[in-house]
């Protein structure tokens, strides 16, 4: 009956380590919420002036690109921002080291819109794009 009792008891303790240690147990799940953003976004802006931006965004939200003005394309700006969770974006334009506008709008999964200003030049406008 000993015998008998020691295999219950151990097959019990096999049987319920089996079940409550599973690896699923120790790994939590996080969805990346920026990942919906990565990839290569272009578009256009217009008002004050007129051109083209394109801009990369990692699995962080950061975001990094140019903007090309169509009336004068010798002007090449580094655009540098960050996408948040919801899709807000924020990001400035340079040339060279001199920081001359900004980009602000909201991003979904394939579109976004938004404005831009250069408060250096008296400029400002709108912005749309999609991402390819």
């Amino acid at each position: 009956m000993k015998k008998h009792f020691l295999a219950i008891c151990i097959l019990g303790t096999l049987a319920f380590g089996a079940v409550s240690c599973s690896d699923d147990d120790n790994h939590v799940h996080q969805e990346n919420k920026l990942e919906k953003f990565k990839g290569t976004w272009v578009g256009t802006y217009s008002g004050g002036d007129t051109g083209n931006w394109t801009a990369t965004i990692d699995a962080t939200g950061k975001a990094t690109g140019t903007l090309t003005s169509t009336t004068d394309p010798s002007l090449n700006f580094v655009v540098t921002g960050e996408v948040s969770e919801n899709g807000i974006l924020n990001a400035t334009y340079n040339y060279g080291t001199i920081e001359v506008g900004t980009m602000t709008g909201t991003l979904t999964e394939k579109t976004g819109s938004g404005t831009w200003e250069s408060p250096l030049q008296d400029l400002y406008g709108t912005w749309t794009g999609s991402k390819n």
